[in-house]
């Protein structure tokens, strides 16, 4: 793969640099390529895919209310309830 144009990338992205940052990105750049095409040149078809790095189960909580809160406190705030509920305002059209 050859360099990366940064002037282009710069004018597609509409940002003036000067002649110090494209070369200051050019290197930045181009090193990191460097870094991908080695990281391409590993030899990973032997290797299971990953789909989670920790392979432990069951990491999730419990799905239970962690604070206790007075329902009558709770609906007193309320601008609207009924029947122990909150009524929300629609905000869907039929």
């Amino acid at each position: 793969m050859g360099d990366v144009d940064v002037k282009h990338v710069a004018w597609l992205a509409r940002i003036q640099l000067s002649d110090e940052e494209v070369e200051l990105f050019k290197r930045l750049v181009n090193s990191a390529m460097k870094l991908i095409n080695k990281l391409l040149e590993a030899p990973v078809e032997d290797v299971e895919p990953l789909y989670h790095a920790l392979d432990k189960e069951g990491l999730l909580r419990s799905d239970k209310p962690s604070i206790h809160l007075d329902r009558e406190r709770v609906l007193a705030n309320a601008a609207k309830s009924q029947e122990g509920y909150i009524v929300a305002p629609r905000t869907v059209e039929e």
